[in-house]
This record gives structure tokens, C-alpha cells and sequence, in this order.
């Protein structure tokens, strides 16, 4: 059915504006009537819900996001079903944008800001780790940025719908088949072999040489063409892409990005360890980086008062993109 403005889900969610509108479903700002708090929710569209696969992923997405419970993960408060048994899960409501879009509006940014956001980032993934619970689809898209102050980004990982090690009775079914998206997936993902953390692991570094240099590591006109040169070819140096870069990060960076998931930082942890010399130290309780004078901070989302109204062009969250690839189908890629 198509959902509207002031609709009710599981008798107590009032949808209140269309905040995004993918392949797999909408995120609508919506109410709980109880209790007069806002949230997101992400309501699966109605073709998809009978399609045990994807209804399987989209269940195994909220089961991992409430497990972990983490700062630097989109919290998951509720899950239902609308009338005619569509399912939905109910979001914290964040506003800001998400990471692809940022980059896609920003280019590369600084050693300092980038590192600070894999930190953040990664202190996701370990939560995450810690729970045997493995992302498989990391990447900009599935990251949204805050700014609680300019100079102090808040980055939210969020979609474990294809995540690993979330099923109840201890068995993907998935583990066969091939998901996630070319340009972060780790060598051996793309390969159809068995994966674990250390594929989070390459995702990161991905997403790390994509904000230093504005570009992913491996980038073709086609998914096979990108496949081939994670399966077979190092990445360029990033050099080529970024006049200066603190010493020894990229070597850091090159070894998230490693064939064999053994060359790599072998945890989270580790790997953010060794990224917080790159970050200054301050006072504060979280690191602020700095952010000079000739590079502006990220872009703030605009903050919409009682008597402004809001840009119908430009949602405050993007938790789902619009050009959102189709829902993964066995064998083949998203």
C-alpha cells in the first residue's frame, strides 16, 4: 500500500514526513503516539515483504543494530508489522547526511577529519565483532555523519541487513552467495569465500582512501571490471590522488587493503589504535580534529525552525539513498 502522512503503524507510529525512498523501502519521520517521542522508521515495500529472503535480511538488520546498542551504530528500538503484514523497524531519528553524500559534495578532506570518522567508525565495527556479528556491506552509504558542533563529527553506522552471524538458529544461509558492493568488498567476499571480521577490516580501509583522496580504491564502468581489480591488482598509491599525506598513513591504509585478510590489522581495535596518531589530542573528552582555515568543516544540514519550512528537496536524514541499488538476489551482486 502506499503509505501517507499521518498514518499508523502498529497502532502507536504516526508518519509524519518522507525522509528517504529506496528499492527495498521508505523511511518516514513518524511519532510514537505514547509516549510523543520522534523516530525514524523503515517500512519494506509491500512487493518485497513475501520474498522470504529479503523480509529474512531486513529482520536480521534490526536484530543486529538493537544487539549492539552502540553509540556509533543506528539504534533499533522496535520491530512490527502494518497492515497486510509489512514489516518495519523503528529508528532512532538522526539528522544528517550520509557519508557518500558528503563525499560526494565535499571530494577528499583531511587527514585528521577522515581519521577521526574510521575511528568512530570502527569503534562500530568492534562493538559489533565483539558480538560475532560481521557488517558485510560497510560502506559511505551505510554511514550517516552528525555534527553536534562543527569541528566534532558523530558518524552512525547503520543497514546490516546482509549482515553475518545474526540468524537464530547459527546458520546463514547466505554464506554461499555473493553481497555487497564491489568497490568495499574485501577480496575474498568477492570471491564467494567464507569471510569474517577482517573483511569489515578491508571495507574500512576502503572508505578510509576514498575520504583522503575523493576516490575508492578501485572504481570501472562496470562491477566485474572493479571485481577484477580487487580480486587481482593493488590499489594506485594515493599519492597519485593527494599531494601529502602524514607520514606512514598510507602504508597504513595499504595494508586495510591487503589480498590475504592475514596482512591486515587483524581488529578494529588495532587498526583504530593505530589511526589515533594521526588525530590531535585536545582537552575534551571525545577528540575535536582540527580543521584549517583554507579547509571547511563538513557540511551542517541546515536545522529547520518552527517557522521555516523544510526543503522538500533535501531530507535533514538520508538513511536511505535514492539511487539505492535492488535488494541483492543470490549469486549476484547488489
Amino acid at each position: 500500500m502506499a503509505w501517507s502522512v499521518d498514518a499508523i503503524l502498529g497502532d502507536k507510529y504516526r508518519l509524519i514526513r518522507l525522509l528517504g525512498d529506496g528499492s527495498a523501502g521508505t523511511v518516514w519521520e513518524a511519532e510514537n503516539t505514547l509516549v510523543g517521542r520522534r523516530v525514524a522508521v523503515k517500512i519494506l515495500h509491500d512487493e518485497l515483504a513475501g520474498h522470504t529472503e529479503i523480509r529474512d535480511r531486513f529482520v536480521a538488520e534490526a536484530r543486529a543494530s538493537a544487539r549492539i546498542a552502540h553509540a556509533n551504530v543506528v539504534d533499533v528500538f522496535d520491530l512490527g508489522e502494518a497492515e497486510g503484514g509489512t514489516p518495519f523497524m523503528v529508528m532512532e531519528l538522526c539528522e544528517g547526511d550520509t557519508l557518500s553524500h558528503i563525499i560526494e559534495q565535499r571530494g577528499a578532506m583531511g587527514a585528521e577529519y577522515a581519521c577521526e570518522l574510521l575511528i568512530q567508525i570502527l569503534s562500530a565495527l568492534e562493538a559489533a565483532h565483539a558480538l560475532g556479528i560481521v557488517h558485510r556491506d560497510l560502506k559511505p552509504a551505510n554511514v550517516i555523519v552528525i555534527h553536534p558542533a562543527p569541528d566534532q563529527p558523530l558518524a552512525k553506522v547503520l543497514d546490516f541487513g546482509i549482515a553475518k552471524g545474526v540468524h537464530p538458529d547459527g546458520e546463514d544461509p547466505e554464506e554461499r552467495d555473493v553481497f555487497g558492493t564491489p568497490h568495499y568488498m574485501a577480496p575474498e567476499q568477492a570471491a564467494g569465500d567464507s569471510v569474517d571480521h577482517r573483511a569489515d577490516i578491508y571495507a574500512a580501509g576502503a572508505i578510509l582512501y576514498e575520504l583522503l583522496t575523493g576516490r575508492p580504491p578501485f572504481d570501472g564502468s562496470m562491477p566485474s571490471l572493479v571485481l577484477a581489480d580487487v580480486l587481482t591488482r593493488p590499489p594506485k598509491p594515493m599519492r597519485a590522488f593527494v599531494k601529502t599525506l602524514p607520514t606512514g598513513l598510507e602504508e597504513l591504509v595499504r595494508k586495510t587493503l591487503e589480498k590475504d585478510p592475514f596482512d591486515r590489522p587483524q581488529s578494529a581495535r588495532l587498526l583504530a589504535r593505530a589511526l589515533t596518531s594521526f588525530v590531535r589530542e585536545t582537552s575534551s573528552p571525545r577528540r575535536r580534529p582540527s580543521v584549517s582555515a583554507t579547509e571547511p568543516p563538513l557540511p551542517l544540514v541546515a536545522k529547520v525552525g518552527a517557522d521555516q519550512a523544510p526543503d522538500s528537496n533535501k531530507p535533514r536524514l538520508q538513511l536511505v539513498q535514492q539511487s539505492e541499488p535492488p535488494p541483492a538476489i543470490p549469486g549476484k551482486l547488489k
